[in-house]
C-alpha cells in the first residue's frame, strides 16, 4: 500500500461524486457532509462504474440495477450489492487529499 495525492481538497470538494484512475484501478471519490470517501467504482453485480452513479442519503447507488452501497464501509444495503465494494483510507496532507492505494 502507498499514499497516493488525489488533488487539491478545494478542488475536489466542488463535486459529490466524481472518480479517480490509478495503476489500471478506477475508484469513486465522494464528498458527502464535509468529508470525503473512496471506494471501488466496479459495481460487483455486473462492474458498472459507481462514479457514474447517484448519491441518496449516505449510499452510493448503481446506475445500472440501483445496487447501494453505504460510503463509509463500502458494506452492500441491497442484494444486488452482494458483498459490497472496497473502501480506502483517506488522509489530508497541506492542501492535498491523499488515498492509500494498492
Amino acid at each position: 500500500m502507498a499514499w497516493v495525492s488525489i488533488g487539491e481538497i478545494d478542488q475536489l470538494s466542488q463535486l459529490p461524486v466524481q472518480c479517480f484512475r490509478h495503476a489500471d484501478r478506477e475508484y469513486v471519490l465522494i464528498y458527502h457532509d464535509s468529508r470525503f470517501y473512496m471506494l471501488d467504482s466496479a459495481c460487483p453485480h455486473k462492474a458498472a462504474a459507481l462514479c457514474d452513479g447517484d448519491l441518496r442519503k449516505g449510499a452510493i447507488e448503481c446506475p445500472w440495477h440501483k445496487a447501494r452501497f453505504d460510503i463509509q464501509t463500502g458494506r452492500g444495503l441491497n442484494p444486488l450489492a452482494g458483498g459490497g465494494v472496497s473502501t480506502y483510507s483517506l488522509r489530508q496532507e497541506g492542501d492535498q487529499l491523499l488515498a492509500e492505494l494498492t
